[in-house]
């Protein structure tokens, strides 16, 4: 601080910060941006996860429409139909995305805003409309209900409100895990960001569980999901497990 006397018995002072006392308000700026960051961005993350959500139920409601119109019964999605490792492709093989966009009506739907990995399915369905540069597909489908032959019918569920139809998922089908030693544990739905590569489970049960798990998993730390009644919601990663390994979901055709 400075003083100057201008008069007799009158002295003004220019006040000023010490180099301590602005040391001390940066430190204070940066606990607290420390602090609140974390917070802003996993409310972000948050509205995303919500947004999401609402993608998913739009979803879930278009096949409820389309079930509606064809006798009750489910699209069907054959993975190896349109697009064989050995053999001639077909681009307009039935799927589940296609299936139902004449209900949707909307691409963006499709997108999960917490992911960007692009299309995650086969590139031979990239036919109009899909063949939109900006077209992603972020959700997976019941594996053994695309692959039920002449469509699954509604009916043959028991317990509908179990039984998982869409999900956040590393790729456009959920996978049957048809050689994984842990087939309950969805792990595609799980770590939706997929861990490794196509997140496909190794086949001797090792490994099963990434390394800091819920930064594998789509939103904090667990994934969104949709099922047969049309209902939607938010699990943990780890409760994307049927009941068959003593979770609460219903995926394969025994369990439903």
């Amino acid at each position: 601080m400075k003083c100057t006397i201008v008069k007799r018995n009158l002295r003004v002072c220019n006040h000023g910060f010490t180099l301590i006392e602005l040391l001390v308000v940066i430190a204070i700026i940066a606990i607290l941006a420390a602090i609140l960051f974390p917070v802003f961005a996993q409310a972000r993350e948050k509205a995303r996860q919500s947004s999401c959500l609402s993608n998913l139920r739009q979803l879930n409601l278009g096949l409820a429409q389309y079930t509606q119109d064809y006798d009750e019964k489910f699209p069907n999605y054959n993975w190896y139909e349109g697009c064989p490792s050995d053999g001639p492709r077909n681009p307009y093989s039935a799927t589940w995305f296609r299936g139902i966009f004449p209900y949707v009506r909307n691409l963006q739907l499709y997108a999960c805003p917490s992911d960007d990995r692009g299309f995650n399915s086969c590139d031979v369905w990239r036919t109009p409309p899909f063949d939109d540069p900006r077209f992603r597909n972020d959700y997976g489908y019941n594996e053994i209900v695309g692959n039920w032959g002449g469509g699954l019918s509604l009916a043959i569920l028991r317990n509908p409100a179990e039984t998982l139809i869409l999900a956040d998922c590393v790729s456009t089908w959920i996978g049957g895990y048809w050689i994984a030693a842990n087939r309950s544990f969805l792990r595609r739905v799980a770590f939706a960001r997929a861990w490794p590569g196509c997140g496909c489970p190794p086949a001797d049960g090792n490994n099963y569980i990434p390394p800091e798990p819920d930064r594998f998993a789509r939103h904090t730390g667990g994934s969104n999901l949709g099922f047969a009644d049309g209902h939607v919601k938010w699990a943990r990663w780890n409760n994307c497990r049927t009941v068959s390994g003593g979770g609460s979901l219903r995926y394969y055709d025994w369990e439903w």
